[in-house]
């Protein structure tokens, strides 16, 4: 893991219940399960993201648990990522950041799980995280950025698969 200056620890699905910053979204979305998990699971998934500059497998196709990749937030910051949870049957798949080119996150995970909605599919897509030691009321004065960010990531995802809003039902 070349660059990767900061370790983070490892997690497991209950960090997204018990972490100290948590934040979990529903997207409705106009393209089917089908649609949607083909392009989480793509070899440059959420391409479409402005914030994220780059995002690859560092891991040989088939992915699965164990996979790792590659994130680049916004040019700068870069993470490396480890799936422990993967199921192709229920669409769903998280992962935990294990190293990061700067100190923010102690752990970091995200999780992403297709289900089919009302003629087209929804995303739940949480995400869960604790700062870096000493930098928690650094972290609470972000939030208003991390939001941003967040949001941005979703905004980008609702247009590209097409908000459900948007489909047209006889």
């Amino acid at each position: 893991m070349l660059n990767f200056r900061y370790e983070l620890h490892p997690v497991d699905q209950t960090f997204f219940e018990t972490a100290p910053m948590r934040w979990r979204v529903g997207l409705e979305l106009a393209a089917s399960p089908d649609e949607v998990w083909a392009g989480l699971t793509a070899p440059r998934p959420l391409s479409w993201c402005r914030a994220l500059s780059d995002v690859h497998y560092t891991s040989e196709a088939p992915y699965g648990t164990d996979t790792t990749r590659e994130a680049t937030v916004l040019g700068t910051y870069r993470m490396h990522e480890r799936f422990f949870h993967w199921d192709e049957t229920e669409r769903r798949k998280s992962f935990y950041a294990d190293a990061a080119t700067l100190p923010v996150f102690s752990s970091f995970a995200e999780d992403y799980h297709v289900l089919p909605f009302d003629g087209g599919s929804k995303l739940v897509w949480s995400f869960a995280f604790a700062p870096w030691k000493g930098l928690d009321s650094a972290m609470q004065l972000g939030t208003p950025l991390t939001e941003t960010l967040l949001a941005s990531l979703v905004k980008d995802t609702r247009n590209h698969f097409g908000p459900l809003t948007e489909v047209h039902r006889p």
